[in-house]
């Protein structure tokens, strides 16, 4: 009999789906291995493998079950399961669920083969960032590549980096150290996502002839080393800093600005999503819809721009993943040329869209600025034209609520927190509410005229009623 935790059969769970990407009803087989080093728990696919160890020393035994039975025992408690041997090619678990007491039986899946779970020969400790920064390369990852190798990610042993493309983005990181002489390719894996990692433990990484090892804390992922994929050479497309025409250096405030609102700024390609980086006195993002006027601005006030004026026609994504990524140093090249950020020990380009179809500016935009500080609102503003619109003025209607006479005002402007898509959402509740509020009087008004009209037919029959009850000779 193996014993374990409802808790750790959830984790087990949720890190064998993730890092394997299977389902309940395509998971592999889960094999408990019991000895004096303590349980041992794997599973494995095709290009992946997992593993947990919790030290210990218990009886030697071995038990292989379905995957489906962790989503049945699993729980956020700390309850015991007990997995008995087969018998008769069924296997037993009992656990309890509260104070109720829980069994269930399944076949005895096939005995798996040793060499599914190989050993490192080497291992080298890296510090616990490597675990962010292969979650980052994952997420640059295309899972459905054409030509290259691009749903892998190489490691680079003698730069000691991570390199990760789609095709239109790159993400270059170094500082790591791997215990082999070549460079590696290792299949995508949400595994380096999961929270039921330890965040501030190192993290181990060896290798053997077939396989790429993982160790953070008590989990290890094993993945199979792909010697014949072609990845493209990244460092060739990735523009130099030296090269930049135009630089700008991103306050957090302004990055968080950025961030938030890049994806409620106009546009109509659902594909591209672009929208218009405009570096010229002040860094402007611009996006705009064909059904409109005029377009919309996001103007990062606390940024610092430097170098020559240039207009970009960008993947909104792109940007904003760079800023979700921290960067803060971005340099552009020209109207062609992928926009780069780097930092210390990072690098991350993507492919810009087609300068012809960037949106050009206009003095009547509207423009919505990032937080100033009062500092920054005390300096003179002799770059940015700024389009006054009143502010609106309420007069109050039958029902008490105020009524807007004018357009309201859609900058930031005097009223921090509230942008173009705020301010048009509360438009369009105080409608929803003011049409709630009319239903429920033309309801009422209706169910008044009704009543009426009830009680004028019952008085008509009651004195219709009593002129028949009348005597003849009163009538």
């Amino acid at each position: 009999m193996i014993t374990f935790t409802r808790r750790l059969a959830l984790q087990m769970r949720v890190v064998f789906r993730k890092a394997l990407g299977v389902t309940r009803a395509n998971g592999p087989a889960v094999c408990f291995t019991t000895g004096p080093d303590g349980i041992h728990v794997r599973a494995r696919t095709g290009d992946a493998a997992v593993e947990y160890h919790q030290p210990g020393d218990c009886p030697p035994e071995q038990i292989l079950a379905p995957f489906e039975l962790l989503a049945d025992v699993e729980a956020r408690r700390d309850d015991p399961v007990e997995l008995e041997a087969p018998t008769e090619g069924r296997i037993s678990v009992r656990w309890r669920d509260g104070s109720v007491p829980q069994m269930a039986q399944y076949d005895a899946p096939a005995t798996p083969k040793a060499h599914d779970f190989p050993a490192a020969e080497t291992f080298a400790e890296n510090p616990p960032g490597l675990l962010r920064a292969l979650h980052d390369a994952v997420q640059t990852t295309d899972p459905a590549p054409i030509r290259f190798a691009t749903d892998h990610v190489q490691l680079r042993s003698a730069s000691g980096q991570i390199e990760a493309t789609d095709g239109r983005q790159i993400l270059v990181q170094s500082g790591f150290e791997f215990p082999w002489d070549d460079d590696l390719l290792i299949p995508r894996t949400m595994f380096f996502g999961c929270r039921e990692l330890p965040e501030e433990e190192p993290v181990l990484v060896g290798r053997n002839e077939k396989w790429v090892m993982v160790r953070i804390g008590p989990w290890t992922i094993f993945l199979w080393i792909n010697d014949e994929g072609r990845f493209p050479d990244v460092r060739s497309h990735m523009p130099s800093t030296d090269a930049a025409i135009a630089r700008f250096q991103v306050t957090p405030a302004d990055a968080e600005f950025l961030s938030k609102n890049l994806p409620k700024l106009p546009g109509d390609d659902a594909y591209n999503l672009p929208v218009t980086m405009d570096l010229n006195g002040h860094v402007a993002v611009r996006g705009k819809a064909a059904d409109q006027d005029l377009p919309t601005e996001l103007i990062l006030t606390g940024t610092t721009l430097s170098g020559e004026p240039v207009r970009v026609n960008t993947n909104r994504r792109f940007l904003g993943r760079a800023m979700a990524l921290g960067f803060r140093d971005v340099y552009v090249t020209n109207p062609k040329t992928p926009v780069l950020c780097c930092d210390d020990r990072r690098q991350y380009a993507w492919a810009i869209l087609e300068p012809k179809s960037a949106v050009a500016p206009s003095p009547d935009a509207i423009r919505i600025e990032s937080q100033q500080s009062e500092a920054e609102v005390q300096r003179p503003q002799t770059r940015t034209r700024k389009r006054k619109v009143p502010m609106s003025e309420s007069k109050p209607n039958e029902n008490g609520r105020a009524k807007s006479t004018r357009r309201r005002r859609t900058s930031v402007g005097g009223k921090p927190g509230h942008d173009v898509v705020t301010t048009l959402i509360e438009q369009a509740e105080a409608v929803k509410a003011s049409l709630r509020e009319s239903l429920a009087k033309t309801s009422e008004l209706i169910a008044s005229l009704k009543r009426h009209r009830k009680q004028s037919k019952a008085v008509r029959i009651a004195l219709a009623t009593l002129h028949e009850l009348q005597p003849a000779g009163d009538r």
